[in-house]
């Protein structure tokens, strides 16, 4: 116990699904079926959301009971902040969904969102139509960045 926590498991990588997801995720890239993508190892799911946003200037609304889950009931707070190797969050045109969803069909993935014209970031809950975050992106890029403005 520290600070009055119970720490949780370190996650541990599986490396042949890993290896698995790397070589799918490969053959997407190299199909053009990606336009972007961000690692979901430091910060989950909502920083690589945000960090996305802040590179293309664009918005997204994402559901996170959309987001694949090997078994259990998980929090937000895990679905939205979970450090984990080999997930990634893809942007994929409408026009090549079905072409990276071939090459991913051998790993799990899902489309839990869209991208949106308004800088605006919206996460929505797991268990309906909750806003758990919605922030512009100026605001989060400023909370992003503000501590390294010394």
């Amino acid at each position: 116990m520290i600070n009055g926590l119970n720490g949780g498991a370190v996650p541990t990588v599986d490396t042949e699904s890993a290896k698995q997801t790397f070589l799918a995720l490969h053959r997407a890239i190299q199909a053009g079926t990606v336009a972007a993508c961000h690692d979901l190892s430091e910060g989950g799911l909502a920083v690589a959301a945000a960090e996305m946003a802040f590179a293309g200037g664009f918005g997204a609304e994402l559901q996170l009971d959309r987001t694949p889950r090997s078994s259990g009931e998980l929090s937000d707070a895990v679905l939205l902040f979970s450090e984990s190797n080999t997930r990634f969050l893809c942007e994929v045109s409408p026009a090549q969904a079905e072409t990276f969803e071939a090459e991913l069909k051998e790993v799990p993935h899902a489309l839990v969102g869209n991208v949106v014209p308004e800088p605006q970031l919206r996460l929505f809950a797991s268990t309906g139509k909750i806003e758990r975050i919605n922030a512009t992106i100026g605001d989060l890029k400023a909370a992003w960045q503000r501590p390294l403005g010394w």
